[in-house]
């Protein structure tokens, strides 16, 4: 890898008098300062500048640099040392730095062939074409990016102090680092197309995603037909218009209210959680220290508040009136930026409490749960019927404590979740996760995050009309990732984790109803036993 940075250092007034001390100050440099820090192997890497010229009050740099002492930190490792020498003799302060042109050149592993039937070149069974490219060039700060034979050139615009202390080329370069992947032996300065995003998951987890740990005995099917149909030909539910929702009626709330007392007399209170009532309007930055917003941004709702700007409602308003429709570019105006989303995991709330918090070992395990309301997701083409909504209720019990006590919990809520369903006459398996929601943000393990073995279990209910059945229990540990994004700390500087289990009511039921059909006569006792009798009122239009 290959640092060639073009820069310009601006000072208070005319420099020309300091030329000499410049030049000793650029051979020091070169000798001493950047060498700072890099490994005595890899002297070589270290930043060099092999050009400047001084004209009036801007000393104009080229910086050349491998990856161990990268180019664009020399030139901000120069300012303070330079201001200092200059200040003092010349009265000459540093007003600015600046990089005018930045191109980062990355080798490729092996001998670059021709895809026949594309004609973009490839790198064994990897195509490095236009795909690749295009999401180089949509990255922020990249003003070019192309591919030569067995390298990889990248351009950047032009990028001030500020956004140099920000780091923002080793960010661009990370999330690089995610779309290519280090070639052979490691080495760092080779790259090639990525896996999937799971990558971080099967490097983590010790048993292979999707390897089923156990399984129910087999029970009676009742129901062979779509659920979601039955359920709206019954009355039990109507679609509402907007996507991914649905008005659930009497009969099936019914339902649900004695499934959800089933787990929480058997599951939630038998294992002590305190129940709390969490916030589902979720600020963005408690989403980014979640990591959420790297992993699946496209995976959430975006809510903004109203401007105070009473002319723009007032033109608003007027169109609405005369034109019976609702003006949304009009409503856009009186919008401001996204500033929270719609609660996508349910758990959020928990860590920003202890955010920043001290708590002593001896109060822990820490267990909330919550059931006060609805979690959010854009499904996008992926929702359908009634197991897969945008909004749906859970049941979401989080903890936090020892390793030991966290793995404990997690299991214990598992596996309590599979007796229920046994119990409850229905049919069920449990694999090991390969979507573990915390990681999505995560694509290379860095800042000494501890992992556990298996990062999720995953229940499911069979199905007759899906192959994999519906998903009903998600059973997480995170490890540290949410004890270090949200800096909780334990008293005695002892090892904490956190771990959550999602209760999926909205699908139990689906899943219930697609065994056991429509007819009470086939439910099992644990369930009928805790229904109320509702009444439905006759509509003569529906269903």
């Amino acid at each position: 890898m290959k640092f060639t940075l073009q820069g310009e250092i601006t000072f208070s007034k005319d420099a020309a008098e300091a030329r000499k001390d410049i030049a000793e100050f650029i051979e020091q440099a070169n000798t001493d300062l950047f060498l700072k820090g890099v490994p005595q192997d890899s002297l070589d890497d270290a930043s060099k500048i092999v050009d400047w010229d001084l004209e009036g009050n801007s000393l104009k740099v080229e910086i050349v640099s491998g990856r161990r002492g990268r180019a664009h930190d020399a030139l901000l490792r120069m300012k303070k040392p330079l201001g200092q020498l200059l200040g003092k003799k010349y009265h000459l302060g540093v007003r600015k730095i600046h990089v005018n042109t930045y191109k980062i050149d990355i080798s490729l592993p092996g001998e670059p062939e021709t895809a026949e039937e594309t004609g973009t070149i490839k790198k064994g069974e990897v195509d490095l074409g236009a795909t690749v490219i295009d999401k180089i060039l949509d990255m922020p700060y990249v003003s070019n990016s192309e591919l030569t034979e067995n390298r990889l050139q990248v351009e950047f615009e032009e990028l001030n102090e500020s956004q140099l202390k920000k780091h923002v080329v080793d960010r661009v370069l990370k999330f690089i680092k995610e779309s290519v992947k280090t070639g052979p032996a490691g080495d760092e300065t080779t790259v090639e197309v990525t896996k999937p995003s799971d990558e971080l998951t099967k490097l983590v987890t010790k048993i292979e995603p999707g390897t089923i740990v156990s399984t129910s005995p087999k029970q009676e099917f009742y129901f062979k037909g779509d659920a979601t149909e039955e359920a709206a030909k019954r009355g039990w539910v109507k679609k509402f218009p907007g996507k991914g929702q649905w008005f659930y009626g009497p009969k099936l709330i019914s339902l649900q209210r004695a499934m959800e007392e089933i787990f929480l007399e058997n599951l939630v209170y038998k294992l002590d959680f305190a129940e709390c009532m969490w916030p589902k309007l979720i600020p963005i930055p408690v989403m980014n220290k979640m990591r959420y917003l790297e992993g699946l941004p496209e995976g959430m709702y975006y809510c903004s508040a109203p401007r105070r700007d009473p002319e723009v409602f007032d033109k608003f308003r007027q169109e609405l009136a005369i034109n019976k429709e609702v003006p949304i570019h009009r409503l856009k105006e009186g919008l401001k930026d996204p500033s929270y989303v719609l609660a996508p995991a349910q758990c959020e709330p928990f860590y920003e409490f202890f955010s920043h918090e001290v708590i002593d070992e001896e109060e822990l395990p820490v267990k909330f749960f919550d059931r006060s309301g609805w979690t959010y997701r854009w499904e996008a083409g992926g929702a359908k019927g009634l197991d897969r909504v945008h909004e749906f209720q859970r049941a979401e019990m989080v903890w936090m404590g020892t390793p030991e006590q966290v793995e404990e919990l997690r299991d214990s809520t598992l596996h309590i979740s599979e007796d229920l369903a046994t119990e409850m006459e229905l049919e069920w398996y449990t694999e090991v996760g390969d979507d573990p929601f915390y990681l999505e943000g995560r694509k290379t393990e860095e800042r000494g995050i501890e992992f556990p073995d298996v990062p999720k279990y995953e229940m499911r209910l069979v199905a007759p009309t899906q192959d994999k059945g519906v998903a009903v229990v998600s059973a997480n540990i995170h490890g540290t990732h949410f004890i270090e994004g949200f800096s909780i700390k334990e008293a005695h500087g002892h090892r904490i984790w956190t771990g959550c289990t999602g209760i999926g009511i909205s699908r139990w039921i689906f899943g219930f109803l697609a065994q056991k059909g429509f007819d009470e006569e086939n439910w099992p006792d644990e369930v009928t036993s805790r229904m109320r009798r509702v009444h439905v009122p006759k509509v003569l239009t529906w269903p």
